[in-house]
């Protein structure tokens, strides 16, 4: 049976859940999370949680996103790197480059985006380090030596 303790306790656990970023409040600065986001305000900097990030209708992110899943229901102009479903409803607005296993878009949403499936972008970065390091030897040196020194302690 529901007592009032246990609704209030529910409702706590929800509320330090998920972080909220109200209308009228503007950040300039990266944001990191561990917990769910809702932005309803404007962000000017990269978002990152290993959880869900919903920008609300009044949301506006000038930057990059780094998430499980999203949700936009407002503006955001940067890129989007999702690791299951990126949804965007009839209201959103969309500019950069989206990496994502799974995408919705509502018919009315607002996009200008370059679609790439998560798992090619890794694959594509996985390649470009090992791309990097071969071709540098200095780099392979000093990360030789690091591994080596790790290995020592």
């Amino acid at each position: 049976m529901w007592t009032k303790e246990t609704k209030i306790q529910e409702e706590m656990q929800m509320a330090n859940s998920t972080s909220v970023f109200a209308p009228g409040l503007t950040i300039k600065g990266d944001i990191e999370a561990v917990s769910d986001i809702r932005i309803e305000g404007d962000v000017c900097g990269d978002v990152t949680t290993p959880k869900k990030i919903i920008i609300g209708i009044s949301g506006k992110v000038k930057g990059d996103i780094k998430a499980s899943e999203i949700c936009v229901m407002g503006e955001v102009t940067g890129d989007l790197f999702i690791e299951g479903l990126a949804r965007f409803t009839s209201e959103a607005k969309m500019r950069g480059k989206v990496y994502s296993e799974k995408i919705e878009i509502e018919s009315g949403a607002d996009m200008e985006v370059l679609l790439t499936k998560y798992e090619k972008y890794l694959s594509q970065l996985k390649e470009k380090k090992t791309s990097i390091h071969a071709s540098n030897p200095l780099i392979s040196q000093r990360l030789f030596d690091k591994s080596l020194a790790k290995m020592e302690e």
